[in-house]
């Protein structure tokens, strides 16, 4: 039987796109370089608390960027039920965001946040995919095209492992 861990919180800094047709776009890395740099921090701060370092999973990020795509224009983070085809796995969990921080700034807020901590530094979990798209500047209700100014990244870090193991930190 799968197990989901605290996977769906609330969309770090939501309202952080909102009115962006009134700032000037953001300077963000392309998805793909923003991923690796999640998993880099997600992974630094598991370490400083002990906790063993996440192995990235190709088929989990697929999934993940696929989630990442519903992001612009929704109201909440995604509901349906995280995939269960990328390995032999019994526990999984999501962070989701979608702003206009940088990757080290997403850990930050979601390391200071109750429902989303949880999930970082889980020993249960061993495996993780990590999807981003970029967000329009000109319609922050959809995904930008690649080379269109941003108004953010909007991801998922879909975290999966053999099970539950007790939260560090």
């Amino acid at each position: 039987m799968r197990r989901t861990a605290a996977v769906l919180g609330a969309l770090v800094i939501a309202s952080a796109l909102a009115g962006c047709a009134m700032r000037e776009p953001v300077d963000l890395p392309a998805p793909d370089v923003f991923e690796a740099q999640l998993l880099d921090e997600i992974n630094a701060l598991r370490i400083g608390v002990g906790a063993p370092r996440l192995q990235d999973d190709s088929c989990m990020a697929g999934h993940a960027r696929d989630r990442a795509a519903a992001l612009p224009g929704a109201d909440a983070a995604p509901r349906e039920d995280l995939p269960a085809d990328c390995g032999d796995f019994d526990y999984a969990g999501e962070n989701v965001s979608r702003s206009e921080l940088t990757a080290g700034q997403v850990v930050s807020t979601w390391a200071e946040d109750d429902l989303q901590y949880p999930n970082l530094v889980d020993e249960g979990f061993t495996h993780a995919g990590v999807g981003c798209v970029g967000v329009s500047f000109e319609d922050s209700n959809r995904a930008a095209e690649q080379g269109e100014a941003l108004a953010g990244m909007a991801c998922s870090v879909v975290f999966q492992g053999p099970g539950q193991s007790e939260t560090l930190g």
